[in-house]
């Protein structure tokens, strides 16, 4: 069969994102897999500033321009421009990641009689801390929800308040990452070796997730700490102007968004991982699975964590690093260094890493999407 019937008769899939195309992981490893399994995919987004690696991804990427950069207009403008780009774009089936693209998604799968898919991220209702757009996301969630029949979600905790709630079937697929296999092509990154580096990263440097408790932390750390934060988020303003009001410029290092290969040169040279999410604020913060502890692991760095849920059965599964008890910067500081003079349980943690690593992989975790994506109706 001729090359160019077998793409006409691919199946077209349209997947739908708001947060940054160029920096979500998932999103990018779901779409390689639906290729992978024959797919013509279609990725839809918001615009950013960020263009890193756009031109090297397998399927095609249409970013809409939002005259707003967030808030309720840039929800507003986004959804109205995705809903008429799905109703006059073909496709068999749509795909949408979060809450925040499902609207759109719903009405023009009911309209034009599509398969949907609803992947989510977190337990979206729970993230939204102002209570007048929570109930609108809560209203939105409950109207359509019970009429999903295709539903993936992160983690089996999400997976089992959704069921709860809605009586739906849903599936968890994991934020693993892809086997890491250190870039011989990059220009290598040389941290100073005499320092033991702490290490935030990710898109999520937001709200609950402990970043100021992380700040506040290096004060009563030795010189030879170093906290980096890798990444984006809602509060790195105000995270600056801690570090310049404690004067801790020399011991806190702010570094923009990287293309994940680079971003995982720093991460592999770094002591400790951290994930500090506030459990007592919200159940997304206590059933929390962030992708950065893959990274972590994927990296051959031990973790240290709040008790979310679903991290501390990891850590204790596979003895990988160890868990705070509470948010107090000295107890904090105190376990660090408690960890850093243990040698042999550090050691041990970050062997442990490979063999969590080869479990914890998307290579395995994708089988569970291609088998989902086999039954979807």
């Amino acid at each position: 069969m001729p090359i160019k019937l077998l793409f006409i008769l691919r199946k077209k899939i349209i997947v739908s994102v708001i947060s940054d195309i160029v920096t979500d992981q998932r999103v990018q490893k779901e779409c390689n897999t639906l290729v992978e399994m024959g797919y013509d995919v279609c990725l839809a987004g918001r615009n950013s500033s960020r263009e890193f690696l756009l031109d090297k991804l397998p399927f095609r990427v249409i970013r809409f321009r939002n005259p707003f950069k967030r808030g309720i207009l840039m929800y507003f403008v986004f959804n109205l421009q995705l809903f008429f780009f799905l109703l006059f774009r073909s496709s068999e089936i749509l795909w949408a990641n979060d809450l925040d693209t499902l609207m759109p998604n719903f009405l023009v799968s009911k309209l034009k009689n599509k398969k949907l898919v609803y992947d989510s991220h977190e337990y979206f209702t729970a993230s939204v801390n102002k209570r007048s757009s929570r109930k609108i996301w809560e209203w939105i969630e409950k109207y359509i929800f019970p009429q999903l029949k295709n539903v993936i979600t992160v983690n089996s905790s999400i997976k089992n308040i959704y069921e709860k709630k809605y009586k739906v079937p849903v599936t968890a697929v994991r934020n693993v990452p892809y086997k890491y296999v250190i870039s011989e092509t990059l220009q290598k990154v040389i941290l100073p070796v005499d320092k033991k580096i702490l290490l935030i990263q990710g898109m999520g440097i937001n709200e609950n997730r402990g970043a100021e408790e992380a700040i506040l932390t290096m004060q009563y750390l030795p010189d030879d700490f170093i906290l980096y934060f890798i990444g984006s988020g809602t509060i790195l303003k105000r995270l600056k102007n801690m570090v310049d009001e404690l004067k801790l410029f020399e011991k806190i290092i702010f570094i923009d968004p990287l293309p994940y290969l680079e971003m995982m040169e720093y991460t592999r040279q770094s002591f400790l991982g951290l994930i500090f999410e506030k459990i007592e604020t919200s159940e997304e913060h206590l059933f929390a699975l962030p992708n950065k502890f893959f990274d972590y692991l994927n990296a051959g760095i031990p973790v240290l964590s709040s008790k979310a849920v679903e991290i501390k059965l990891l850590i204790d599964q596979y003895h990988v690093g160890d868990t705070i008890d509470n948010f107090d910067p000295k107890d904090i500081s105190k376990k660090i260094l408690e960890i850093s003079k243990n040698k042999n349980v550090y050691d041990l943690w970050k062997q442990n890493t490979a063999a969590a690593s080869e479990d914890l992989n998307w290579e395995n975790e994708e089988k569970i999407l291609i088998n989902f994506m086999q039954n979807v109706s």
